[in-house]
C-alpha cells in the first residue's frame, strides 16, 4: 500500500481561527485558509506532520484538535484526524492530521521522567554542549510530537519537531547578536541530540522510525556547524560508525548558490544584507526498515525549484513562508 507522509510547517496557523475553534470568516483569514486547503487536498498526503499547529489554551477553551478538525473537514480533507502531544509553554502547537480510513495514530510518549539523559519530552535533559565538562540543563519549549502509527498490521514510530530557531528577532547590538546566536545553536544541538537518543532506543529495540519537521537546520548552514564538527541535522541522523542506525535523508547535502541554498524549502531575509536567503529547514528521514515507494519518493513543493508545484505557486505562496515536503512509502 502506497502512504504518502508530509512535513509542513503552516506559518502562525493559528492567526485563521477565533477563540472558539472556529475557521475565521474576513477576508485574508479565508484567502489563507483557501489557499492552505488547495495546497494539501493537491499533495494528497495520508499523514501530515503539522508545525506552527494551532494553539491549545491553558483554560482548555482553545483546542489545537477540534481547530485542526474543523479546518479538515471545511476542507474536504481525507486526513481528518488529529493527534497531538505535550502542550507547548507558549504559543504554536505541532500536530498530526492523518486519515483514519488508511491509519491508526495515537500519541505515545517516551523516555524515563527519572532519567537525565534520556528524559521525557517534556522533562529536563541533561547535556554538556560547549564541552567543558558542566552538564548544562534544557528543556524543550515546544516539545517533539511521538506517536505510534499502525497500517497494514505494521507499525512504525514517528516523531515531528519543531526545534529551536536560529533567528533573532529582537533589536540588538552585534555583541549582543553574536551571543544569542551561540547560546541558541547550543540549544538547538542539545535539543536535536534529545531526539537522537530517542531514535537510538527505538532502532535498537527494533522499531521502525520516521523523523519530520522543521529543525531550523541543514548541513552547511552556518559557522557553527565548522565550531561543533556537525550540524544539528546531521546529529539526528546519526554516526557513520552504526550504519545500521543512520536515518536516511533524501536530499543529502545542499549546495551554495547566489540566492541561497538549493534544494530549499523556505526562505528569509537576513537582518545584515537584507536580501533574501534561500534555506533548506524542513526535512523527513526514515530508517533502514521502511522502503521508499517509486524512484522519485521524495519531493520539495518549492514552485521555483519544482516544476509539479508551479500549477499551484500562488497558492504555495499564500499559504505559508515554508514549502511543504512529502514522503511516498511502501507498506
Amino acid at each position: 500500500m502506497l502512504l504518502r507522509i508530509c512535513s509542513y510547517n503552516i506559518e502562525w496557523f493559528n492567526h485563521l481561527f477565533n477563540k472558539d475553534n472556529s475557521l475565521k470568516t474576513g477576508i485574508d483569514e479565508q484567502k489563507r485558509l483557501s489557499a492552505i486547503s488547495n495546497v494539501l487536498n493537491q499533495l494528497n498526503s495520508d499523514l501530515i506532520g503539522v508545525v506552527e499547529a494551532p494553539n491549545t489554551s491553558a483554560d482548555g477553551q482553545e483546542s489545537t484538535i477540534t481547530k485542526l478538525e474543523n479546518f479538515a473537514n471545511n476542507a474536504n480533507l481525507p486526513t481528518n484526524r488529529v493527534v497531538t502531544g505535550y502542550i507547548s509553554a507558549g504559543t504554536q502547537e505541532i500536530a498530526i492530521l492523518y486519515n483514519p480510513n488508511k491509519i491508526t495514530v495515537c500519541h505515545s510518549p517516551d523516555g524515563d521522567s527519572n532519567s537525565r539523559s534520556n528524559p521525557q519530552f517534556d522533562g529536563e535533559f541533561y547535556y554538556d554542549t560547549d564541552n567543558d565538562r558542566i552538564q548544562e540543563v534544557y528543556k524543550n519549549y515546544r516539545p517533539p510530537l511521538e506517536a505510534r502509527v499502525k497500517i497494514n498490521n505494521k507499525e512504525f514510530k514517528i516523531i515531528v519537531a519543531h526545534t529551536k530557531s536560529k533567528g533573532i528577532f529582537s533589536n540588538m547590538d552585534l555583541l549582543h547578536w553574536e551571543r544569542e546566536s551561540h547560546r541558541n545553536r547550543l540549544k538547538l544541538l542539545a535539543e536535536c541530540e534529545w531526539i537522537r537518543r530517542r531514535v537510538d532506543v527505538w532502532l535498537k529495540e527494533g522499531s521502525d522510525v520516521i523523523l519530520m519537521g522543521d529543525f531550523n537546520d541543514g548541513p552547511g548552514m552556518d559557522y557553527y556547524e565548522f565550531k561543533y564538527g556537525r550540524s544539528a541535522v546531521e546529529i539526528i541522523i546519526g554516526d557513520i560508525f552504526s550504519p545500521n542506525l543512520i536515518l536516511r535523508n533524501f536530499t543529502g547535502k545542499p549546495k551554495w548558490t547566489y540566492k541561497g541554498w538549493k534544494p530549499s524549502t523556505a526562505r528569509f531575509k537576513d537582518r545584515i544584507t537584507e536580501t533574501y536567503v534561500n534555506v533548506l529547514l524542513d526535512h523527513i528521514l526514515i530508517s533502514s526498515g521502511i522502503k521508499a515507494n517509486g524512484n522519485s519518493p521524495y519531493k520539495i513543493w518549492n514552485p521555483f525549484e519544482n516544476e509539479e508545484a508551479k500549477p499551484f505557486k500562488n497558492d504555495l505562496l499564500e499559504a505559508s513562508d515554508h514549502f511543504p515536503v512529502t514522503l511516498d512509502l511502501d507498506f
